[in-house]
């Protein structure tokens, strides 16, 4: 599902964040969706380059056809954990605000593909350019992909930030086979563990890290726009945060400098008490059918956030985890 901007603003002001519209689709009716068979109980550990390709022609498939439905069965067949439940609150709004939306294909392109091992849970990380007729985003996304009883699924999708080249995200390390390696939440060879970024990160995004926060977190696009808006939004209502890490699964790969590229999803809640004066104040969702009024008075949101982070190793100079892109989505609301 393709991701666009929303705004909170109020009177003389706006506050940014991200939202999630449904994106164009295959002209093809829903019940066609394609399916993914199971995975054989004798096929290889490391998957090949045409089975990572067939799986993710399928994926592409599957978007587009759930897209054009906001179908939330349809959706559920190829994604999971965070991924699934940003996009179904996108369907959601988008029902609710009854928009009409035309429908085009679109995809990934120039794909690189880094297989897992194998193990419990396999996965399957790609990195890709989105797509859609001649649009081609010079910005990469990241998609992992689980396998699951019944098929694969994508459970992260983030896109590095503006401006970011491929040529600065980390190389991944792979193995004689070809295969990626996964890291341990709790791995001892890091500056800080994929499980410490997590706790970490989330307070250094709620603006509640310290001082120390500044040594551990390289500068990021998403840290220096939430601090931005906060600073932005105080003229105009009392705002309080709280950011946690989720229940969503997270997951690090190996990195060819020793390090590792983790994923974890946050949850940010917020809430705005509007500052009383004449004229009166708003706040309010753009576009949102979540949030669909001004609120006069005080309005709530929770929202999901994926991250995807480049932990260096324990000895690597300068020392700083550096977030490099991020995925997210408005998931409930409330206001008065």
């Amino acid at each position: 599902m393709r991701r666009y901007g929303g705004l909170i603003g109020g009177l003389m002001t706006g506050f940014l964040v991200v939202g999630c519209s449904a994106l164009p689709g295959l002209n093809r009716n829903a019940a066609q969706a394609p399916s993914t068979p199971p995975p054989s109980p004798t096929a290889p550990s490391v998957l090949s380059g045409q089975e990572a390709t067939a799986i993710m022609k399928d994926y592409i498939e599957r978007n587009n056809l759930a897209n054009k439905a906001r179908s939330d069965k349809l959706l559920a067949a190829y994604e999971g954990g965070s991924s699934l439940a940003i996009d179904k609150a996108g369907y959601a709004s988008s029902r609710k605000l009854r928009k009409t939306i035309k429908h085009e294909p679109f995809g990934y392109t120039s794909p690189t593909f880094y297989p897992g091992t194998g193990g419990e849970r396999p996965w399957l990380l790609t990195l890709a350019h989105w797509q859609r007729k001649k649009d081609i985003s010079k910005e990469a996304t990241y998609l992992l992909f689980t396998r699951e009883g019944d098929g694969w699924r994508q459970v992260y999708s983030p896109d590095t930030f503006d401006g970011t080249s491929p040529k600065e995200l980390p190389a991944i390390a792979k193995d004689a086979s070809g295969a990626a390696t996964e890291v341990g939440q709790d791995d001892t060879g890091l500056i800080m563990s994929p499980a410490d970024f997590a706790r970490n990160y989330a307070a250094h995004l709620a603006g509640k890290g310290g001082k120390a926060a500044g040594t551990r977190f390289a500068t990021d696009l998403l840290a220096k726009n939430a601090a931005s808006k906060r600073l932005e939004m105080n003229k105009f209502a009392r705002v309080s945060e709280v950011t946690r890490a989720t229940r969503y699964p997270s997951y690090a790969v190996r990195t060819a400098d020793g390090g590792a590229l983790a994923f974890t999803t946050f949850q940010r809640d917020r809430r705005y008490d509007v500052r009383q004066r004449t004229p009166r104040f708003y706040v309010f969702q753009r576009n949102s059918g979540l949030l669909p009024g001004k609120y006069y008075t005080n309005m709530k949101t929770t929202e999901l956030v994926q991250v995807v982070a480049h932990i260096p190793a324990k000895d690597a100079k300068p020392g700083q985890v550096k977030v490099l892109g991020s995925y997210s989505g408005l998931i409930a609301g409330s206001g008065r």
